[in-house]
């Protein structure tokens, strides 16, 4: 028991650092505790194993996940550009993190295994692990509020960066949000939280997105939002149909809150639609490549930058590269940085080799081509159905919660590179979590039923 409460002690603690910048050696040594000590637990890597092939839609998740990993191998050894670049991130940026989501699997059987914490205490002790934050962030906003009269911006607490903060925000608004549908659907808690306490973690959440001011976050939350009152309409014959539909504006009202104040407070959305058709147009301007240069003008004289343009204009042509390039020119987060240098190796000395598209899946397809990407939308999209039957079967709160955290992170992905570092390695993690506590949750629901029957 003291050797588990110090794993588990590790454990929420990695879930604390992870996204703190300058903590790589002790997230690293975490991790490394972690993984000893189940390794040297033969009983939980046997069980593992038998738990997984014990059922075929785990199985087949698994395996899918697998045939991506070792795609992207074989891809870098024989389409890469660059073999040593895409070799070192692919052991850094993909084989960890796959790492990550088995020792999640392995956490969550080791919990419902050893029975010391039940499923729930567990994703309540996560949920607290990572709402430090969001505390550290909304405390530091109030300060700025009541010293100075304004709103704190761009600020992302323990994190350098808000967009860091946004994604640890947006996680636990979907666990809150999950939680929500649960108690209303099922007239039952499933977190170890007061009512008292759900609304104000969740007020608590939405102020940090003031705090944090991130148009695509905030997206993201109205699109959660929407979801949620689907899925808590879904053949819901619990409430009349008035009940109903004031229940479902209220969800989405509530998390449409932080984009009717990022649409209130920054000024980028109202020159948005102007700067598109010119972003678009990227062979008239060298601007989003080298800021340097001088920037173009739209029609009325408006001189477009910073992210409304470089978003857009990235954004095209990621897609060009990929047309130019199917295939793919090699794995690497910074594959649009790649691409530039050869496809516009006319004004080489001006690009950042680094560069991203800001979209994970155009970078990812940049990188591995449009079949390799179709493998990882696979395996994304296996999860969110595998998670989708079970809902229809059970209203089970780890099928809801894993329908919001698997593709809000895919959703994100389109317009963000999350699917990268630090981000990349929480998601992996919590995923494996979930997804083994829903599998031995609906395992146990139909060993009830068939002893029933």
């Amino acid at each position: 028991m003291m050797h588990f409460s110090l794993i588990k002690g590790s454990f929420l603690l990695l879930m604390f650092v992870l996204s703190i910048e300058g903590t790589i050696a002790l997230r690293n040594s975490l991790m490394s505790l972690i993984v000893l000590y189940l390794l040297f637990n033969q009983k939980i890597l046997v069980s593992t194993y038998r738990e997984i092939l014990s059922s075929k839609e785990l199985s087949s998740i698994v395996s899918s996940l697998l045939i991506f990993l070792l795609f992207v191998l074989l891809h870098s050894f024989f389409k890469s550009t660059d073999l040593f670049w895409s070799l070192d991130e692919w052991r850094a940026h993909l084989l960890y993190p796959v790492i990550y989501f088995f020792v999640g699997i392995m956490i969550a059987n080791l919990v419902v295994t050893k029975k010391i914490a039940s499923p729930q205490t567990f994703i309540t002790a996560i949920f607290f692990s990572l709402f430090l934050h969001i505390i550290y962030i909304d405390l530091v906003g109030l300060e700025s509020l009541i010293e100075n009269g304004s709103m704190i911006r761009r600020y992302g607490g323990f994190m350098e960066s808000p967009t860091t903060a946004n994604y640890l925000t947006n996680i636990l608004i979907a666990i809150l949000s999950a939680e929500y549908v649960y108690r209303l659907r099922n007239k039952e808690c499933f977190l170890k939280l007061s009512n008292a306490f759900l609304h104000l973690a969740m007020l608590a959440c939405i102020f940090s997105t003031f705090i944090e001011s991130l148009r695509l976050g905030d997206i993201s939350l109205f699109l959660l939002g929407v979801s949620a009152a689907i899925i808590f309409s879904y053949k819901n014959n619990t409430y009349s149909k008035n009940h109903k539909r004031s229940i479902t504006a209220l969800i989405i009202f509530t998390l449409s809150i932080p984009i009717t104040y990022n649409l209130n407070t920054d000024p980028r959305w109202g020159k948005l639609i102007e700067t598109i058709p010119v972003a678009i147009e990227t062979a008239q301007s060298h601007h989003w490549i080298n800021k340097a240069l001088p920037a173009p003008r739209t029609k009325s004289g408006y001189e477009v930058s910073g992210s409304n343009y470089e978003r857009v204009a990235w954004s095209k042509k990621a897609i060009d590269y990929i047309y130019l390039d199917p295939l793919g020119i090699g794995f690497g987060r910074n594959a649009f940085g790649h691409a530039m240098q050869i496809y516009q190796s006319d004004i080489d000395a001006s690009i950042p080799r680094g560069q991203t598209s800001h979209s994970s899946i155009l970078d990812l397809t940049i990188g591995i081509g449009i079949f390799g990407t179709i493998l990882w939308v696979f395996f994304i999209f296996k999860i969110a159905i595998f998670a989708t039957n079970i809902f229809i079967k059970s209203n089970s709160y780890f099928s809801i919660i894993t329908i919001f955290i698997t593709i809000g992170y895919f959703s994100r992905g389109l317009v963000d590179a999350n699917l990268r570092d630090h981000m990349f390695l929480q998601f992996m993690l919590l995923l494996g979590i979930i997804l083994f506590f829903l599998f031995s949750e609906n395992k146990k629901n139909e060993k009830d039923i068939h002893s029933k029957s």
